[in-house]
């Protein structure tokens, strides 16, 4: 039996490796990621703020601390005009400046009776992202409360100093040690990681019920089956497609390392793993996690594949496997920010979304090692009991043609020896 399964498992990787699907994913993933990382990020921020703009109001001097203190801004403006006083003929100039897209919009700040901050308006041809919102409502009231402290005779080098911005060092604490961390980095690192292990673990669940489809209709099966039982035919696939996932991986993480400790990164400030906010454990844990994902959910694809009769059908089943992954990446943000709530701790322990909870909590901050002893130890025991259930589902489906089993069917096949 171990030597059939072996020559199964060997028959399904050589056949993998040696696509070009698999040799076009090895290369492109990584080049997509690199590119996502080093041009999105940045690409983005720039594109997140307004970038022509005027303020108009009857307040010389709030108007030019208002525009200092969005030029200083993260999203600064490329071009702020300034328009005092606020007349109606100058109201309507600006109106045409907008209708024609010379600027984007301007800032009508007005005294408001009875109030310290004045009432301000964005007027715009369309509506202002929140950011560019938010960064327009800190600057008038900084400018604001700036003019504020000036006119109570506080001196304009004292003003400076309490209005300056504060330098925010971030550190971490890492296998006991504080170390200095990049938060931004860091995240980027996790965000990285987590999306090829959700990636990986989706494809190839998928591809597993695509490939029993596809040699159920190239009756590829029937031979097969002659020579071997289902139970090693179908474990055999588990494990030739599992292990070559685990050779794409593998070389991902090699080319990470090596990108980390090339001269390229140097330039950047990456020195090494660690200034991605990655670690040695990580890499390890997301190979064990990968492994156990893919086995749960490759083999809910090989009952399913076995239940149906074309591809359409497997497209309208896989939401069976998509959706707990899906859910997973939804709540990446929530995850990697409370690591340590109870909802995460609760999440990260059912075996549907282990794989991708409890990797997001180790790349935030590393759980108590019960918690993650338990989460393999529920993971291994429910790769277990659905490779059972696949293996008795997937003996008498994998023959079954023309049409879509019942669950009372599939009930059945589950108590056959």
């Amino acid at each position: 039996m171990l030597r059939n399964t072996l020559l199964i498992a060997k028959r399904e990787y050589l056949e993998r490796i040696r696509s070009k699907v698999f040799l076009v994913t090895t290369v492109l993933v990584p080049l997509g990621v690199g590119v996502l990382v080093t041009f999105g990020g940045a690409g983005g921020r720039r594109l997140e703020g307004v970038r022509r703009m005027a303020i108009v109001s009857n307040d010389p001097a709030l108007v030019q601390a208002v525009k200092a203190s969005l030029e200083a801004g993260e999203l600064a403006p490329k071009y702020v005009e300034v328009a005092t006083p606020a007349t109606r003929a100058e109201l309507q100039r600006l109106n045409q400046e907008v209708t024609a897209h010379r600027i984007e919009g301007y800032l009508s700040i007005a005294p408001a009776a009875g109030q310290v901050e004045p009432l301000v308006t964005w007027v715009s041809a369309s509506a202002v992202n929140f950011l560019s919102k938010s960064e327009m409502e800190e600057a008038v009231r900084a400018a604001v409360v700036r003019q504020q402290l000036l006119e109570r005779g506080l001196p304009p080098g004292a003003v400076d100093d309490l209005m300056g911005p504060v330098a925010l060092k971030t550190m971490q604490i890492r296998n006991g040690e504080v170390v200095a961390a990049n938060s931004e980095r860091s995240f980027m690192g996790a965000y990285a990681l987590i999306l090829v292990l959700y990636g990986s673990v989706l494809i190839y669940g998928v591809n597993i019920a695509r490939s029993v489809v596809e040699e159920k209709t190239s009756r590829v099966f029937e031979v097969l089956l002659s020579m071997v039982s289902s139970d090693v035919l179908m474990l055999g696939k588990l494990l030739g497609v599992g292990a070559a996932g685990l050779t794409q991986i593998v070389i991902w993480s090699a080319l990470l390392v090596f990108y980390a400790g090339s001269t390229l990164a140097a330039s950047e400030g990456i020195h090494g793993l660690g200034s991605l906010g990655i670690t040695g454990p990580e890499l390890v844990y997301f190979a064990v996690f990968f492994l156990l994902g893919y086995f749960f959910y490759s083999g809910l694809g090989a009952a399913i594949g076995s239940t149906v009769s074309g591809e359409q059908e497997v497209q309208q089943f896989s939401l069976l496997i998509v959706s707990p992954l899906v859910v997973s990446v939804v709540l990446l943000p929530f995850v990697l920010g409370n690591p340590s709530s109870l909802t995460s701790v609760a999440l990260s322990l059912i075996p549907p979304f282990t794989p991708i909870i409890m990797y997001m909590r180790i790349c935030s901050q590393m759980p108590p090692a019960w918690q993650i002893a338990l989460a393999l130890a529920l993971m291994v025991g429910s790769v277990w009991g659905m490779v059972w259930l696949a293996a008795r589902i997937y003996r008498v489906g994998v023959l079954m043609y023309g049409k879509r089993a019942t669950i009372p069917e599939m009930l059945r096949w589950l108590r056959y020896s």
